[in-house]
């Protein structure tokens, strides 16, 4: 037997709520944390660009821009500004918790493919890591 699976996505992030609050803070966080995964797993030359005047979109996502200084191609986190408490108390109000979009996709994980530019080809190597003992 054959299904079909609809994504129903995860609607608005309101700007606040009974235990929750969306804000500019709690996204930047998430942010900066998206960032450091990315140099975590080794996806280097990446800059994270705050927004100047920052305002979340019709949706409630925040936007912020993720820059490869070397070939100049930029993607963009869609996220929320709520933390893991608000978090939960959101997913008690609704039916399906908020989702975050990477280079818009809400499935999508960073890679540093996706910031490849034509004339532009990803290198990978080895090297050694120093032992700590």
């Amino acid at each position: 037997m054959a299904g079909i699976l609809f994504n129903p996505g995860s609607g608005a992030v309101a700007a606040s709520g009974a235990g929750w609050t969306n804000d500019y803070a709690g996204a930047e966080a998430n942010a900066r944390e998206w960032h450091d995964r990315l140099v975590g797993d080794g996806i280097r030359d990446v800059e994270l660009t705050l927004p100047g005047m920052p305002a979340p979109g019709d949706d409630g996502r925040w936007v912020f821009d993720f820059t490869h200084t070397v070939s100049g191609v930029v993607v963009q986190l869609e996220t929320h500004g709520l933390d893991d408490d608000e978090y939960r108390a959101y997913e008690r109000e609704h039916v399906f918790g908020p989702h975050v979009y990477w280079n818009g996709s809400s499935s999508d994980i960073p890679e540093v493919e996706q910031f490849a530019a034509p004339g532009f080809e990803v290198v990978k190597t080895l090297r050694a890591v120093p032992s700590d003992v």
